[in-house]
């Protein structure tokens, strides 16, 4: 006979991960900042801003050697 006959199946309980009635010791917590997202925002624009102004000198640089404006 093999081991696995042999051993017992035990059946573990049924874990409840949420619980149905929630305790009067963990309220709500209030953010004291009514705008959290804002910083990402300011940040993003920036960044966008950084990078099209990149670009655009890039570009612009490119348009100005080709006319013959910075021609060596």
């Amino acid at each position: 006979m093999s081991t696995a006959v042999l051993e017992r199946v035990v059946e573990q309980p049924r874990m409840d991960l949420v619980s149905p009635d929630p305790s009067p010791k963990v309220a709500e917590k209030d953010f004291p900042d009514p705008h959290p997202l804002l910083p990402v925002f300011i940040a993003g624009a920036v960044s966008l801003l950084v990078a099209v102004t990149l670009i655009g000198s890039v570009l612009a640089g490119l348009a100005l050697r080709h006319s013959g404006i910075m021609a060596p």
